[in-house]
Formats: structure tokens, sequence, C-alpha cells
């Protein structure tokens, strides 16, 4: 019997090792929920979209605490930038980058601070995707329901792929909907182990055409047996050498009264089995009136629902995070951000449109858990003083330096002075920072607290 869940598992590194994590919390959850008595999918996708987003939420809350600081960094960064507009030369690009170097060092901040947190998030993100576009193959009870089909198409998938072959030579044979089955999975060959992969996204439609391929075949069978011998020989004449012989030995099933009967008899008992794995399947699945593995552009009716859910609750959580902010309609942040706003919530949309409507919830669930989450940290910062953050930012700089075997040298007023207020006379006490004739080391903090503070002399 084939290992289906092994090979159906995303194996790309990084991401699908963190699919594999946490495909064994969506399998916990179902596990949970199935000893309480509810099989449920959708329920399934919720709660694990919650799990994630308190999982996330360390790395979110320091993603705006960043952001927080940029809009009292930027205007200080945007006018050192000013100041070297054009300048080219290696002695004021260094300048420049020691300068604004200066200006993090001050809020304890870093140039990288938000891309950390994106690089650790973007892995996590890609690896939800493939859970929950593939349930079956990080869910062993899910896939318990597919197994039954797919065992089922695999041992008959020669056969079909004789039909098919038939039904395209001879267009009195009106069979279009097995044609149509072997399509969908003509890229498995029906043996290759992700019939899952392909069971796990049919449309109501596919269904249909599976179940009367199975239901017809009786018909299809008493018309095959009417082909004369010279019928068969040109059919025959399509297939390789090697083929020949498999040809031949399912022509002689056909043609034989006895060994056809069997046939039509087994696939009858097929399409029993077909039938009850289905309605298993779209018992699980069912989210209210949706089902969960339609995509809304095939299925329409209430799956529309899914997609302009994910529109509006992303929408809104994005407007939310960008007031928090506050930036002023002269950043170049601003405007990207606003954009980004509608961007990326229309483009979800139309993404959950044609992927199943389970993906479409998750962004959904997703959404609206972040709209709770903004509120909660809109309050929390409301609360917070920016000075107290910067604080403990240059706390945990200053730590983090005297681990690597340097002692910090602290910016007088740091937390709570602006750049343009820094003394004339910075005192410096560490004598690490100047060389043996007394004066200071080039790269020092005190060179980059001096070239600040000449810099906003000249700008007074």
């Amino acid at each position: 019997m084939f290992n289906f869940l092994l090979l159906t598992q995303n194996s790309t590194p990084i991401i699908g090792w963190c699919a594999s994590i946490l495909g064994r919390i969506m399998q916990g959850l179902y596990a949970l929920f199935c000893m309480i008595g509810i099989e449920n999918i959708g329920l399934c996708i919720i709660i694990f979209t919650l799990i994630i987003k308190l999982v996330l939420f360390p790395l979110t809350l320091k993603q705006q605490k960043f952001s927080k600081l940029s809009t009292l960094m930027n205007p200080e960064i945007q006018a050192i930038q000013k100041k070297y507009q054009g300048k080219r030369d290696n002695e004021s690009m260094m300048k420049m980058q020691q300068e604004t170097q200066a200006v993090y060092e001050k809020y304890g901040a870093s140039p990288t601070g938000s891309c950390l947190q994106m690089l650790i998030q973007m892995p996590i993100l890609f690896s939800l995707y493939y859970i929950i576009s593939n349930i079956p193959a990080y869910v062993p009870q899910v896939q318990d329901y597919y197994k039954p089909v797919s065992e089922i198409v695999s041992e008959n998938y020669d056969y079909f792929d004789y039909f098919d072959t038939i039904i395209s030579e001879d267009e009195n044979l009106k069979y279009d909907y097995i044609s149509d089955v072997v399509k969908d999975f003509e890229k498995t060959d029906g043996k290759n182990k992700k019939v899952i992969d392909v069971l796990a996204k049919y449309s109501n439609k596919q269904w249909k055409n599976l179940e009367d391929s199975y239901e017809n075949m009786d018909s299809l069978i008493a018309d095959l047996q009417k082909y004369s011998d010279s019928d068969w020989k040109k059919i025959e004449d399509k297939f390789k050498d090697k083929d020949k012989d498999e040809f031949e030995n399912f022509v002689e099933v056909i043609t034989n009264e006895e060994s056809a009967e069997k046939l039509v008899e087994s696939y009858s008992e097929s399409k029993e089995v077909i039938d009850s794995s289905k309605k298993k399947i779209m018992d699980i699945n069912n989210f209210g009136v949706i089902n969960l593995t339609q995509t809304p552009a095939s299925a329409m009716g209430w799956a529309i629902i899914i997609p302009i859910l994910s529109f509006l609750t992303q929408w809104y959580s994005t407007k939310l995070a960008f007031s928090a902010n506050q930036m002023g309609d002269d950043n170049p942040m601003a405007s990207s951000m606003k954009m980004m706003s509608t961007i990326m919530p229309l483009f979800s949309m139309f993404i959950a449109f044609s992927v199943p409507a389970g993906l479409g919830l998750y962004w959904a669930a997703n959404g609206l858990f972040q709209i709770i989450q903004q509120f909660a940290l809109n309050n929390y910062f409301k609360k917070v003083d920016v000075n107290d953050i910067i604080k403990k930012n240059v706390e945990k700089q200053n730590k983090k330096r005297e681990k690597q075997g340097y002692v910090a040298n602290k910016v007088i007023n740091a937390a709570n002075t602006n750049t343009k207020n820094i003394s004339n006379n910075v005192k410096v006490s560490n004598k690490k920072e100047y060389n043996k004739q007394g004066k200071i080391k080039s790269g020092s903090m005190a060179e980059k607290a001096n070239m600040v503070r000449e810099f906003n002399e000249r700008n007074r």
C-alpha cells in the first residue's frame, strides 16, 4: 500500500521543516476535537490560526515597537540623508553612515530590526499555505477518508487510460467525463502516490465525473463489446510495442463475457466506496453551508463570502496598524503603507477566489484575530511612554555589547533627548574611546556623538 502521507508533504528546506512541525499542531487539534465528537476542518483551521497568532505575537510586538521608534528616527535620518545628498565620495558616505548609526544607537534600535522579524516569520507563513491547502497530507485522520478512493483510482488508472484513448478515437462514444477523470490524474500517472493531492482539491463537478465514470461503466463496456477485430486493431496501433501486450490483455477482458461481467461488478462496488468516502469527506469539510475543499470561483454561492471576509478583515487590520504609527504625509513609508493597506487585502481576495475555501478561511480568521490583536496593541502603546521603550532598548543593546566583550559607551540622556539638543561638550568616561595621544578613536561612539552634534550645529 502506498505511503501517501510522507510524499505529499512539502519537502523544501526550512519551509518543509516548519510545515512538518506546524502540521503536528493541526494533527493534534483534529485529534482533540475528534475525542469530543467534533470532526470539522473549518473549526480546526480557526483554532489553528489563533494558536499561530499567539506564537508569533512576540515578533509582532517587536515589529510594532520598531515602527513606533521609526516615526521618531525617520525625520532625523532623512535630515542626515538630505545633508549628504549628491555626495558620493568615500569620506562623505562614511560620515553619513556613522551619523545614521549614531541615531540608531541613540534609540537602541537596529537598521535591520524589522527585517529580522520578517525573516523569521516568512518560512512560517509560507508553510501555513502548504498545510491549509493540503490538510490530508498533515492530518492522518483526514487522509484516511481519502485513501479508499485513491486506492481505487490507482488500481483502475491503466484501464481508464485505455478507455480514454478509445473514447478520443470514437466520436460515437459519449463518455467525456471519463476523459476528464483521466486528465485530473494525468500528472500522477495514477501511481505516484499523489492521488490524494488531487482528490483533496476536487470540485463538486469533478466528484460527479468520477462517480458517473464508475456508474456508467456497464454501458461503456457493452458498447465496446460491439467492436470488430479491425476496430480493436486500429486502436492497438496507437500503442508502442511495450504497451501492446498490456492492451491486448485489456481487450481480452472486455471481449470475454465472463471477465467483463466481473469487471462491471467490481466497478459497481467501487462506486459504492466512492459515494461513501465522498459523503464523509464533505461532512468534515462543510463549514456551515460552505464546503472548504471547493474554490469560490467554481462553487460560487455562499462560498464567495470567504474572499470578501478575507479582504475586509485584512483591510481593517492594516488600517488599524497604520493609524497606530501616526506617520506624517511627508514620510516615504506613509505612502507605501497606505498603498499596501489596500493592495495586499485586494490581492488576498483575488487569490482566495481561486484556491480552496479552507485557505481563504485561514486568511479571514487571521485578519479577524489581527484586528483584535491590533486593538490590544494600540491600547498598550497609548499607556506606554516611548522613552521607556528607548531606555529598555539601550539597556538591552549595552548588555549585548558587554556579552560580546565590549564596554558600552553611554550617550548622555539618549533615551530622552533629540539629537539636536546634544550638549556641545559630550563627556566620555570610557578610556577605550581615546588613543595614546588623547585623541578620539576613529569609529568610536564619542566620534559618532560629536558628528551628530556638529551636524545639528550647522543646521540650526
